[in-house]
C-alpha cells in the first residue's frame, strides 16, 4: 500500500475510533512477522520492522501492531488537529 492510501486508511480508522488518537503507554520496535497491521490491515512479514504499541487500559484499543511506516504516519496524524484530518 502506498503512503497516500495508507494515510487515508489511518485517518478513517482514527475518525471511527478503531485506532486511538492518544499517546502510547509503551512502544516496542521489533522484527516479528505473522500479525496484521492495525493501521493498514495488511500482513506484517518477518522482514519488516514493526511496532507493538500498548495504550492506557481505558483506551478503546488497548494494544496495536503497526508496520514501521504505518506507525510513523499514525504518529503524524495524532499530532494534527482533528479538523485538519479530511478523509
Amino acid at each position: 500500500m502506498n503512503s497516500v492510501a495508507c494515510t487515508s486508511v489511518i485517518r478513517a480508522r482514527m475518525m471511527d475510533r478503531s485506532l486511538p488518537n492518544a499517546a502510547p503507554w509503551r512502544c516496542v520496535g521489533e522484527y516479528s512477522g505473522g500479525s496484521i497491521c492495525d493501521a493498514c490491515g495488511e500482513r506484517i512479514t518477518s522482514a519488516q520492522a514493526s511496532y507493538s504499541v500498548d495504550f492506557d487500559l481505558s483506551a478503546q484499543l488497548p494494544s496495536a501492531r503497526f508496520h514501521r511506516v504505518c506507525f510513523e504516519i499514525w504518529q503524524q496524524e495524532c499530532e494534527q488537529p482533528v479538523a485538519v484530518r479530511i478523509v
